[in-house]
């Protein structure tokens, strides 16, 4: 379906049948001059007495003038119908499977990027969500020292924002598990688990599995770059990762099964200090492990330093992920279907009152 803002031109294919709309201030001019001549042959037939008795009793303005108007309107449409109105719209052709996976670890509550990295990790993740086409199934993983998968690829976007509203500093957990985090996006994606099975996996703490137990891949890895994917994890974290499933050993599973990470740093160069039960903490920004994901698994890595930058990179993320055909869309039965629901309408309406 295209939307609004997915349109791109609009023309008449028969622009010259416009010309018919001259004939609807005729139709006026020869209506009111009918109306004024019947009632002054009722002038003449009956009293001056009689006359203005009976105009005591004219209905209502918007009565005497439902005949004439819709009659106007039914004409503009057919008129418009027959100009053949055509509109140009991008429409998706590819259908893809995205995971966002989304760190929750307690360095992403440093106020390096305003107010803090979560809230304007999440902010941004609402807004590209939300600006994905249906087509496009989103799944939602969070994850720090345990993962836990929200949603599983779902096209029933309201579901994912709401996870990602409900999400609260409170929530933030100890440790960094970007590997495990991956393999599990991984394991989602390629099973193909619906949104239902996603959600009751939230109740416990996916264990990472053993590296050499990761799926062969099925197809060759060069075959990723030459074609859109089809299945696409998009990786917000600040990358400081020490534990877990190794992370490269997940970013060369991702590469073996056709999916592609894009990684979004997500802090300042000089990193921050955090306030966590008592003490000062200072959290690091690691540029170089997300870096060497998006270049493994063949996407791109992302730098954000404050809330604006996230806009643009997901604009990036999206043309590279979603592929747009523009098609055409002749609105002529809309106009004729409107005309005739105004006809069927006004006669309805004549016949009641």
């Amino acid at each position: 379906m295209i939307g609004i803002r997915d349109i791109s031109s609009f023309y008449l294919l028969w622009p010259w049948a416009l010309l018919l709309l001259l004939l609807v201030p005729v139709w006026w001019w020869l209506y009111l001059r009918n109306l004024r001549q019947t009632l002054r042959n009722t002038a003449l037939f009956f009293s001056y007495a009689a006359v203005a008795e009976q105009l005591k009793y004219r209905p209502a303005a918007w009565k005497r003038l439902l005949q004439p108007v819709s009659t106007s309107v039914v004409m503009i449409c057919l008129v418009a119908a027959l100009a053949r109105p055509t509109v140009v719209g991008k429409v998706p052709v590819n259908s893809v499977d995205m995971m966002i996976v989304l760190d929750i670890s307690l360095s992403m509550m440093a106020d390096d990027i305003r107010p803090d990295r979560i809230e304007a990790a999440k902010a941004a993740a609402i807004r590209f969500v939300e600006s994905l086409p249906r087509d496009v199934r989103v799944g939602l993983e969070v994850f720090a020292g345990d993962n836990y998968v929200l949603s599983a690829p779902t096209s029933r976007h309201e579901e994912v924002t709401a996870y990602l509203k409900a999400l609260r500093r409170e929530d933030l957990k100890p440790r960094t598990e970007i590997g495990s985090a991956l393999h599990t996006a991984l394991k989602i994606l390629d099973t193909g688990k619906n949104a239902q099975q996603g959600d009751a996996s939230t109740s416990q703490p996916t264990e990472a599995e053993n590296p050499t137990t990761s799926k062969p891949p099925s197809q060759p890895p060069s075959s990723v770059s030459n074609h859109r994917p089809d299945r696409v994890i998009v990786l917000l974290s600040d990358g400081d990762s020490h534990e877990g499933y190794p992370w490269d050993q997940a970013a060369r599973d991702a590469l073996q099964q056709n999916t592609v990470i894009h990684a979004i740093g997500i802090g300042s160069p000089q990193g921050a200090v955090i306030r966590y039960k008592g003490m000062e903490l200072p959290v690091t920004f690691d540029e170089s492990t997300l870096r060497h994901i998006s270049e493994i698994a063949h996407g791109g890595y992302f730098r954000v330093f404050r809330e604006a930058d996230f806009r643009k990179v997901y604009e990036q993320i999206e043309a590279r992920t979603v592929h747009y055909e523009e098609r055409e869309v002749d609105l002529a039965f809309l106009l004729a279907g409107i005309g005739l629901s105004v006809l069927f309408i006004a006669s309805l309406l004549l016949l009641l009152i």
